[in-house]
């Protein structure tokens, strides 16, 4: 009796974990901040995950000589926050900081990769570097050999998430 009790226990917090995850994810589409970010280069197809694109973004990249940071160097999966401003129709890297801003402005938050105190250039991932696709729709994307812009929700706590993929200006819908 007393096993099955645990085992009801450690099912239902694992579902538990899943909800919360995924409702987290929901509340930053929902409610999070829209911006369009431009990206470089994809390769949408792996043989062992499927069709998915790969997203490299040019906030991916920065240059800390152009945008203000609140350290002279950054280490390897250090949290950071990515102060974001609109220019043109594209949102772009003002700032690097390791604390989220406390003005309200918004951040999209990542972690280091690696930092070239050299060229004191940060490479920064977000975690929305991969937008899974139906089957065979990803060498459709790959054979436009366009540049993708995708949108993303940010929240006011810096998480953020996929929510549209564009080629050509045109936003991508599979049936």
């Amino acid at each position: 009796m007393r096993s099955k009790l645990w085992f009801t226990l450690a099912v239902g917090l694992q579902i538990a974990v899943l909800l919360i995850m995924i409702g987290m994810k929901l509340f930053t589409l929902t409610y999070g901040t829209k911006v369009l970010l431009q990206t470089l280069p994809v390769d949408p197809w792996d043989m062992f995950r499927g069709d998915y694109v790969t997203l490299n973004y040019v906030i991916t990249q920065v240059d800390l000589k152009k945008v203000t940071a609140d350290k002279k160097e950054y280490k390897h999966n250090e949290r950071v926050y990515v102060g974001l401003k609109k220019d043109g129709k594209y949102w772009v890297a003002k700032s690097v900081s390791g604390q989220p801003p406390d003005d309200g402005s918004l951040a999209i938050k990542g972690k280091v990769n690696y930092y070239d105190e050299m060229s004191k250039i940060i490479s920064i991932n977000y975690g929305i570097d991969s937008y899974y696709v139906p089957q065979h729709e990803g060498r459709k994307i790959e054979n436009a050999r366009v540049l993708a812009d995708v949108e993303v929700s940010v929240d006011r706590w810096g998480n953020s998430a996929l929510s549209k993929l564009f080629l050509e200006g045109k936003e991508v819908q599979f049936q």
